[in-house]
């Protein structure tokens, strides 16, 4: 996997202890990848440790809060120390967010933000002139359709991945002349355990842990999409139909496509078919 490109083998993830981390990693694992892999939660990452050198790779772990700029830099450090250099980036780390934009404290807002945004802007400053030094790479961000489609009810969660999809828009452009791809994941639901980041007291918030654990759509769906991304150095990821379509309606007829979500609101239609 990534051979050619990549023969060094030489991977960090954020988030990868559980979820689409996880599977990230399983992936790379399977094909002997060095793996740094970083999560908040020391007792998970641990246990995927021990998961990801059985498949063959070697592991380096690093507990990890995403949302610490001076911690985010010294997990670089170590993993160009330890393992040479990173040939690709998996900002990944993240919670979910739901509530309408009246009912939304601020330290919910700070959260999320600082959790889905700000991480990934850390883990590019960190890792991009590693990258430049060495001469290429790859750097993958976790967004979600989120980002590009809006939703309601979900307005911190949309800000904050709006913003990875328009950071990663632009360093895609100014980073090609430093021969480092970046590809941008905008999924729809899939099965992960990103529910557990919502307390479900809300009527959207268990609207979306029930859409997550129906999902026939799994992690493993999300990775092979993205390592194709990788491989042809492809900006957008929009793994589903719904995520493809709903993009494409917005960015042709942005007014008709306001109305349309409006309407399924509304009639509590497709994303919003649980909503009590």
């Amino acid at each position: 996997m990534f051979a050619q490109k990549f023969p060094l083998k030489r991977a960090f993830i954020t988030g990868a202890a559980s979820g689409l981390g996880l599977e990230i990693a399983s992936q790379l694992a399977s094909n002997n990848w060095n793996l740094a892999i970083a999560d908040i939660n020391e007792e998970r990452l641990n246990s995927a440790k021990v998961e990801l050198e059985k498949l063959g790779a070697k592991v380096i772990t690093i507990v990890l809060n995403v949302t610490d700029a001076e911690a985010m830099f010294s997990a670089a450090e170590r993993v160009e120390k330890e393992l040479g250099g990173v040939d690709l980036v998996f900002n990944n780390a993240g919670v979910a967010g739901a509530g309408k934009i009246t009912e939304i404290s601020d330290d919910e807002w700070k959260r999320v933000v600082s959790i889905d945004l700000w991480s990934v802007i850390y883990g590019c400053r960190a890792f991009i002139p590693m990258m430049k030094k060495q001469g290429g790479g790859h750097i993958v961000n976790t967004a979600s359709s989120a980002g590009t489609l809006s939703a309601a009810e979900m307005a911190n969660y949309n800000v904050a991945k709006a913003g990875v999809v328009s950071l990663s828009e632009t360093l895609k452009v100014e980073l090609a002349p430093d021969n480092i791809g970046v590809t941008v994941l905008c999924p729809t639901v899939f099965k992960t355990n990103l529910g557990e980041s919502v307390s479900g007291k809300t009527a959207f918030e268990r609207n979306l842990q029930q859409q997550l654990a129906e999902s026939k759509i799994t992690s493993a769906d999300i990775v092979a999409k993205a390592f194709n991304a990788v491989k042809t150095n492809k900006l957008y990821v929009m793994p589903q139909n719904d995520a493809k379509w709903g993009w494409r309606i917005k960015r042709l007829m942005p007014e008709t496509y306001a109305k349309l979500m409006a309407y399924m609101y509304k009639n509590r239609i497709w994303i919003y078919k649980h909503l009590d």
